[in-house]
């Protein structure tokens, strides 16, 4: 009995090794993809386009927010706890990844937008969507300097590749909706 304990031991021993090393080569290859990042805004082209021309392009995804509900979120005393409209996002909002990998923004939405890294979230360079970080819009976010530099503009449809991310926890928002915002942890 024993010798057969023994073996059932040293089988179970091999079978927990091949699954550890197995676990291990799986997240490895995981970890190895560039991270994604999709910038999504369901803009109603008829709508936005009515209010200001060209502004809105139309993308197969998701276009169901008009103009005035956009507007209406953001600036309406009912929405003082809402910062910008939550269809108007990052997606995911935290991304973490390895040293050396790239990490890929493309334009999922409709509008156009900017993937900027800020040293601190703020507002951006239009001014009228600044209005949206206190309390029933009363008080304006300040401005990200990094937005005042005029940073890359990312069409529709259109992709980013961010590369060279030092070690540690970067912070991106768009510097046109300034709610708009990620955070991507470089392991």
């Amino acid at each position: 009995m024993t010798k057969k304990l023994a073996i059932l031991a040293s089988g179970l021993a091999v079978l927990v090794g091949l699954w550890i090393t197995g676990t291990k080569v799986a997240s490895a290859q995981v970890n190895s993809n560039d991270p994604k990042v999709a910038m999504v805004d369901t803009c109603d082209p008829a709508t936005f386009n009515a209010a200001i021309p060209g502004v809105c392009a139309f993308t197969p995804h998701r276009h169901d927010t008009p103009f005035l509900e956009f507007v209406g979120l953001l600036f309406s005393p009912l929405a003082a706890n809402v910062i910008g409209h939550p269809a108007w996002q990052f997606s995911p909002g935290y991304v973490s990844t390895l040293d050396g990998r790239t990490v890929r923004v493309t334009n999922a939405g409709g509008e156009a937008h900017t993937f900027t890294e800020v040293a601190a979230f703020g507002g951006g360079f239009v001014p009228l969507l600044n209005g949206v970080g206190g309390p029933a819009g009363t008080v304006p976010l300040v401005p990200a300097p990094a937005c005042s530099a005029m940073p890359e503009i990312v069409a529709p449809g259109g992709t980013v590749q961010i590369k060279g991310l030092s070690p540690g926890v970067h912070k991106f928002q768009c510097c046109i909706h300034p709610w708009m915002r990620a955070v991507v942890d470089v392991e």
